[in-house]
């Protein structure tokens, strides 16, 4: 990707795709001489009129041994010059997100590359650093592009390392380089083989171990409370803002369509996190400046599915809290395909946080309805809940209930008559607008019981 040419450099000619480099030498590490005589002895058989073979190959591999050697000795010094090229091309190597180990790294990749480019017999230190070079960097979850660009960006500046000390130091003709980079980039690209392989195979276990890691951890932020060591633990291995603002969403499915994501939806905007809990996936939003609405927005409730939103909290810590309360909200549902945020729903959050105080509503406001024959009560229930939602209109109402208007006037008229309460006085209506709720929320454990059959309380069939 990138070969860093210098004036009067010597450059091979690669295929398109391949890789070259690393944080060490590039392949200018170890050639077998015995192929580099068979290469030069080709290209003196395709010449005409060129110097004989053994010439050219004893210039070229004279000329390389002494840069191998000069590279060698300025030791340090060259090392920083690799390094300082990586830390400025590469974005996951610049300070500080360089790995600590960067200059230790580049430092024994160069004398191995070029140890083995006097001595093939190092061939196999090469091999060996390259592949725990591949397996450091996976384990350490450096992005395998970042690891290869460095690869690159070192191997391409070794190689003009070697080209700017034959130069400068007048050890030959630079022209004879080109008998041996051939094979010096055809080995460059066999390591950085070794690089990827290594990396993709330790990247797999790795990962499943930080997903299950970060399950774990998610889970606990979840259940914990006011554990703030914990938290801010967490919010280093998550890699989540400690005191963010954020919002939790609870999706529950509904046999036997529903089926839980088993993956995170993308928000543009927000990090989500998921966590399952059997029939039911919990997704923690990190919604850093954008608002909660952007996230109800980016959520879509399929067939058999329900959400419940939270409202938003400040910090890790809270997450338990948005997690009662996006089952809150779920549990406000009333059927699939809803997504309910809590916020918009807090008074029936409300009855559903305390069943038994709900129950005792019911019982007090709703009581003589009991006495009622079931349809008839059915009726009045069903009239009331429709002139509610139509905000007090009967003309609305007895359009939706195909009836008259007087007929929704007359049956509003009995229940304040059955029940003693009056639907002009705001508390009375507030008082049962939260009884009709209880009963539709929580069922016939909200029911008061009907005479003569105590124990099996019958809701009304339509609210």
């Amino acid at each position: 990707m990138h070969t860093n040419a210098v004036p009067g450099s010597v450059r091979p000619t690669t295929p398109a795709g391949t890789t070259r480099g690393d944080e060490r030498l590039p392949a200018a590490t170890g050639k077998p001489r015995a192929e580099l005589r068979r290469e030069s002895a080709r290209g003196h058989d395709e010449a005409v009129g060129g110097p004989p073979a053994a010439a050219v190959e004893s210039t070229a591999l004279q000329l390389f041994d002494r840069a191998c050697r000069r590279l060698l000795g300025r030791g340090t010094e060259f090392t920083d010059t690799v390094v300082e090229k990586i830390r400025a091309e590469v974005q996951y190597y610049a300070d500080p997100l360089a790995p600590p180990d960067l200059r230790r790294s580049v430092s024994t990749g160069v004398r191995h590359g070029l140890e083995a480019g006097l001595d093939p017999g190092r061939l196999v230190d090469v091999e060996r650093y390259t592949r725990e070079l591949g397996i450091r960097r996976a384990e350490e979850g450096r992005p395998l592009d970042e690891v290869m660009h460095a690869y690159r960006v070192a191997g391409s500046e070794v190689w003009s390392g070697i080209v700017r000390v034959v130069e400068r130091h007048g050890l030959g003709d630079t022209r004879q380089l080109v008998h041996v980079a051939e094979l010096v980039w055809k080995h460059n690209d066999r390591d950085a083989v070794l690089v990827a392989d290594a990396y993709r195979q330790v990247a797999k276990g790795v990962a499943s171990r930080h997903g299950e890691r970060v399950r774990l951890i998610l889970a606990a932020l979840l259940e914990s409370r006011n554990e703030p060591d914990f938290a801010r633990d967490a919010a280093a291995i998550l890699d989540l803002p400690l005191d963010g603002r954020y919002a939790v969403a609870m999706i529950g499915a509904t046999p036997p369509y529903g089926r839980v994501p088993e993956t995170a939806p993308e928000v543009r905007g927000i990090r989500i996190l998921r966590h399952t809990r059997g029939q039911r996936a919990v997704l923690v939003a990190h919604l850093g400046d954008r608002p909660l609405d952007a996230l109800a927005s980016g959520l879509a409730a399929g067939p058999g599915l329900r959400i419940g939103i939270s409202p938003v909290v400040q910090g890790l810590n809270s997450l338990s809290r948005a997690r009662d309360m996006a089952g809150l909200a779920l549990r406000t549902c009333r059927a699939d395909g809803e997504i309910a945020r809590l916020d918009s729903r807090l008074p029936d959050g409300l009855l559903l946080s305390r069943p038994d105080l709900s129950a005792e509503l019911t019982l007090s406001v709703l009581q003589p309805m009991y006495d009622l024959e079931p349809a008839d009560r059915d009726t009045l229930f069903a009239t009331l809940g429709v002139w509610i939602e139509n905000g007090g209109s009967a003309v609305r109402t007895a359009r939706q209930m195909l009836c008259h208007r007087n007929t929704v006037l007359n049956r509003l008229r009995r229940f304040e008559q059955t029940t003693g309460l009056a639907l002009s006085r705001p508390r009375d209506l507030v008082q049962l607008t939260l009884a009709l709720d209880a009963l539709r929320l929580l069922g016939p454990a909200a029911a008061p019981a009907a005479p003569g059959n105590p124990e099996t309380p019958r809701p009304p069939s339509a609210v």
